[in-house]
């Protein structure tokens, strides 16, 4: 019986197109709103037209939670014909733990009154991208894509002030701003993703992708964006045990481009402060392990666990995420 359903999986999968998952309803949208996996965009396009005209949308939810913030995604993506994809994101990152805090970490060093305040409880972002594949897959070829995306911070301008009045009243009023000074140079920026797709059919059909980001993002572009640009690479593994399961990895390297709060105090004169080292906003690499299930031929459930590090907090955290996906 077992050799039997391993035989049938192995001839479905067989008869499914190359640029298509055996999973129906992969993929799925990331956090910033591009056909992939949930931190890493694939060569494919979702949820594409059969007839060469635009197709439906897909929609998302992408929620990760640990026990010191929550952060949510809101993708959706378009695509026309089997090749052009278009999508939107809204991103929302909880940073009411981080405001309490600075605030109390802050007070010994500039003082109860001028300590340093977010005054924010939430950091806003938008993405909207375009994506084409150029390649399609083929027994021999991965699927290959390019896409640009374009980001922006809503709250990072107002998050500087904020840091910098109660700073300037304390320590002079011709201070620098915080954020500028530790590295932020805009409140957008654009991101560049060249990937390679390709479904290996093999007894449990094999899924890689790989993909280099050039991006100007600092923390996703929560934290705003640099004037420098850097490289890094991306990678998803997953398996398909059955047409309606997928089980992976991915891996996404992050830049580290800002100083820390503490750089900032030392450079205008503030004597160094144990209690404001660990404020260093270090981008940590991400790394994710998932399980998602397909219930029906339009909707997909996924969960997983991840270590994503440093997200504009001090504390290194594991998160949970949890992801609801439906292509119309």
């Amino acid at each position: 019986m077992k050799k039997t359903a391993c035989t049938a999986l192995l001839a479905s999968s067989l008869l499914i197109p190359f640029g298509q998952s055996a999973f129906a309803n992969i993929p799925l949208l990331t956090i910033e709103g591009e056909g992939g996996g949930a931190i890493v965009p694939w060569a494919y396009v979702s949820n594409p037209s059969t007839d060469g005209g635009i197709g439906k949308p897909a929609v998302s939810l992408w929620t990760w939670v640990s026990d010191s913030y929550t952060i949510n995604f809101w993708p959706v993506a378009v695509t026309v014909g089997d090749r052009l994809e278009f999508g939107f994101a809204y991103q929302n990152l909880d940073i009411s733990t981080l405001k309490s805090d600075l605030r109390n970490d802050s007070t010994p060093v500039l003082g109860a009154v001028n300590r340093l305040d977010t005054k924010l409880d939430n950091l806003q972002m938008i993405t909207a991208h375009a994506k084409y594949q150029f390649v399609k897959e083929s027994a021999s070829l991965p699927a290959m894509a390019i896409s640009v995306s374009y980001k922006k911070a809503l709250d990072v301008d107002e998050l500087d002030d904020n840091l910098t009045d109660n700073v300037r009243n304390a320590l002079g009023a011709g201070l620098p701003k915080v954020l500028k000074t530790m590295g932020v140079d805009d409140d957008d920026g654009f991101e560049v993703n060249l990937m390679a797709t390709k479904l290996w059919k093999t007894k449990i059909p094999l899924l890689t992708a790989v993909n280099l980001r050039y991006t100007q993002a600092n923390q996703l572009g929560f934290l705003g964006f640099s004037d420098d640009w850097s490289l890094n690479p991306e990678v998803t593994l997953a398996i398909l045990p059955a047409a309606n399961v997928a089980v992976g990895v991915e891996f996404r390297y992050k830049p580290d481009a800002l100083k820390s709060v503490n750089d900032y105090l030392n450079i205008n004169g503030v004597a160094s402060q144990s209690t404001l080292n660990d404020y260093s906003f270090k981008e940590d690499h991400f790394v994710d392990f998932f399980v998602a299930y397909l219930p029906t031929p339009n909707l997909t459930i996924a969960a997983g666990v991840a270590n994503i590090g440093n997200v504009v907090h001090r504390e290194t955290k594991s998160i949970w995420a949890f992801n609801v996906n439906y292509d119309f």
